[in-house]
């Protein structure tokens, strides 16, 4: 008896399914540790791994579900920057090279270069532990000599785990999941973001960014955690696009960036995070839509708080109490926060005296 093509491609569908869900999440539990050190790297993943020594990283690495790659203190992992071994990404768009000299294409902005995916890596990993310690931070670069170049290798993504002691460069973004924990770490030559994380709530404590192209942090949705960095150099500090139900919390950080410290895109949040204890030094600008719901109070800021255009400002928006380095309110409202409609009110119910106790960073 022959069976109907539709249950024949459903059992088919079935199989692979459950294939899947061997190989990838309950293969990874039943075989032992494996200790890499001192050797290369490419290819799949498919059993928890712990590394140290030095690993070089010579093609697309890409780590199954299930699995886990430990770190220890000391251990250095290098990218190659040129010639990927084992490259998985073969879209047209991906595979272009050279700078982007035109509009934006693709998310490659102009000035920018391309993803160059024949010869530029990407790194995926599941569960990542970076145990580096003060003493034995671990290095993750390109093996370019220093500095090297913000696109040395594309993208490294961990869905959970923990950075801890770390100091990274050379790479376009790094992406993180919900369950993750950056910490006292540092980031540096970065093309598009340092951390990058989209509709999660990862932890980003203690760590010192010293220079991205675009922006040392890049929060899309969710609720992160981001308090008492360190935000140096060129490009912006923060960049922040709530969508509906962000409601980021940002507390005890100093910003010392030319540009833009902490920007969010878009507002008419449900509910809106936080913005508080910040040391917002330098010439360093706030922007935020008229319409945006975030609570911002005591702050210290020496520099603008600009409103940005959105198609739902009317009426006013109330500032919390925070320190402007002023206690004229006309001229606070007439030097520090520009951009405003004329047909919308900045009300200053409270300016502080002086700098909120305990602003900025905390360092142990």
């Amino acid at each position: 008896m022959r069976l109907h093509w539709f249950l024949r491609l459903t059992l088919l569908l079935l199989f692979l399914v459950l294939l899947w869900i061997f190989v990838g999440f309950i293969l990874p539990r039943l075989l032992p540790v494996a200790s890499v050190s001192n050797t290369s790297k490419f290819g799949f993943i498919f059993r928890k791994e712990e590394w140290s020594g030095e690993i070089k990283i010579v093609g697309d690495l890409w780590a199954l579900p299930g699995t886990t790659v430990s770190v220890k203190p000391g251990s250095k992992i290098l990218v190659a920057k040129e010639g990927d071994n084992f490259n998985l990404h073969w879209l047209p768009w991906e595979l272009r090279s050279g700078l982007n000299t035109g509009t934006e294409s693709l998310g490659v902005k102009n000035g920018e270069l391309y993803f160059d995916e024949k010869q530029k890596i990407q790194v995926h990993l599941a569960k990542f532990f970076v145990w580096g310690t003060k003493e034995q931070p671990v290095e993750i670069r390109s093996d370019e000599t220093r500095p090297g170049s913000p696109y040395d290798f594309n993208v490294i993504k961990m869905d959970e785990g923990i950075i801890s002691h770390v100091v990274m460069s050379n790479y376009r973004k790094f992406l993180v999941g919900g369950n993750t924990t950056i910490r006292e770490s540092e980031f540096d030559v970065v093309g598009e973001c340092a951390v990058c994380t989209k509709y999660a709530s990862p932890s980003i404590f203690k760590n010192i960014f010293k220079g991205s192209l675009r922006t040392s942090i890049l929060v899309v949705g969710g609720s992160p955690k981001i308090n008492d960095n360190l935000f140096l150099g060129v490009g912006e500090g923060i960049t922040v696009d709530p969508k509906r139900f962000g409601a980021p919390i940002i507390y005890h950080n100093n910003f010392e960036v030319d540009g833009v410290a902490l920007r969010f895109l878009t507002g008419s949040e449900e509910v809106g995070g936080a913005v508080a204890l910040n040391d917002f030094a330098g010439p360093s600008a706030i922007t935020i839509p008229c319409d945006s719901r975030i609570k911002f109070v005591q702050n210290q800021i020496k520099g603008v708080f600009r409103l940005a255009p959105s198609g739902n400002c009317s009426g006013s928006m109330a500032l919390g109490p925070n320190y402007w380095l002023s206690v004229d309110r006309q001229a606070i409202l007439r030097e520090k926060i520009v951009g405003r409609e004329q047909r919308f009110e900045v009300l200053l119910p409270t300016v502080l005296q002086s700098s909120p106790s305990g602003v900025g960073r905390r360092i142990d």
